[in-house]
């Protein structure tokens, strides 16, 4: 039986409900070629949030999980009732300004041997965000002095392909994939509360087909619309302590489940041996300016802090003990 909807949109929604109302508004005005339902999937929002969306737009589907489920959970639940021959993840903090659902429909309908298709995300004036598409941002895990930081491209090598638009994997901010995909992937990997778990879905998907980035597909990301605070945290990065403690804690097992024991191991480890030496560097630093030795280590505590949140999980991910990683606030 042939599907009577081509598309299924599925968005996440955590207490975003003026974003949804915005992002469908542009769906509707930029998508007339394909027939599509719209599934939102509520992560236990506070307020009438599914009132809101429907006074503007009855039609849609609203799937309540009854928790705060995370992404993968949630896109989960929306794509095993989704009725489309391809199913579209889609973040509430996108905008559409071209009729990139359209194209990108024609493109997978051209390209049989794709399983998946996503877009180039730009900024809201257009101009283009810079994005991972490969596996090689592994390297930015790591934390080596700043003149041997080119070393880590001789061991993290980016893997070419003969498609120029063919990537390791597809950003769910616009993920676009047959429902096939789905099917035979089980979807999502459960596991992963939020972040890295479309790099890891990539992997596996792409062991069904070609996942393609088409040039011709653009949308508007504001990526931390959903959570403004993010600028304001990012402003107090330092080089030690970047990492965002739920994306690393992800990212940390993405690296457990597809590149092994072995290599997750040696991630850890490194951060463990940072620890000590991370101290030592500021104590010898303070001695050499005639500061109290044991001044001003802030930054080393709160280093200490995160790679001991980290190591708490460390049994769990290296033994794959099945676990749901959301760090508590």
């Amino acid at each position: 039986m042939g599907h009577l909807v081509t598309v299924s949109i599925i968005i996440v929604n955590y207490r975003t409900p003026e974003l949804i109302v915005e992002c469908i508004k542009t769906i509707k005005q930029f998508t007339s070629k394909v027939s599509y339902e719209i599934i939102i999937v509520d992560n236990a929002s506070k307020g009438d949030d599914e009132g809101y969306v429907k006074s503007y737009f009855p039609k849609i589907t609203w799937l309540s999980t009854g928790y705060n489920a995370g992404f993968a959970r949630a896109n989960n639940a929306g794509m095993r009732i989704a009725k489309g021959k391809y199913l579209l993840l889609l973040n509430s903090d996108t905008k559409l300004y071209q009729p990139v659902i359209d194209i990108c429909v024609e493109n997978l309908e051209k390209r049989p041997d794709a399983i998946a298709g996503g877009a180039n995300q730009v900024y809201p004036d257009l101009t283009p965000r810079t994005f991972y598409h490969t596996f090689t941002f592994r390297k930015d895990f790591w934390i080596v002095p700043p003149k041997f930081r080119n070393q880590l491209d001789r061991f993290f090598k980016q893997k070419q392909y003969q498609d120029p638009e063919q990537v390791d994997y597809i950003a769910a901010a616009f993920l676009m994939v047959r429902k096939e995909g789905f099917e035979k992937t089980g979807g999502l990997d459960e596991e992963f509360f939020l972040y890295g778990e479309d790099v890891e879905w990539g992997y596996r998907l792409s062991k069904l087909g070609k996942l393609l980035v088409f040039n011709d597909c653009n949308i508007i990301h504001e990526e931390w619309g959903s959570k403004p605070e993010r600028y304001k945290e990012a402003e107090n990065y330092t080089y030690f302590n970047r990492f965002d403690h739920q994306i690393q804690l992800s990212n940390l097992v993405w690296i457990r489940k597809q590149f092994g024991a072995f290599q997750y191991f040696l991630l850890m480890l490194h951060y463990w041996l940072w620890v000590p030496t991370f101290y030592l560097m500021k104590i010898v630093s303070n001695c050499i300016h005639l500061k109290n030795p044991f001044s001003e280590l802030e930054n080393q505590k709160k280093f200490a802090k995160m790679i001991g949140i980290f190591s708490n999980y460390f049994w769990n991910i290296i033994l794959k003990k099945p676990t749901f990683y959301k760090l508590s606030k």
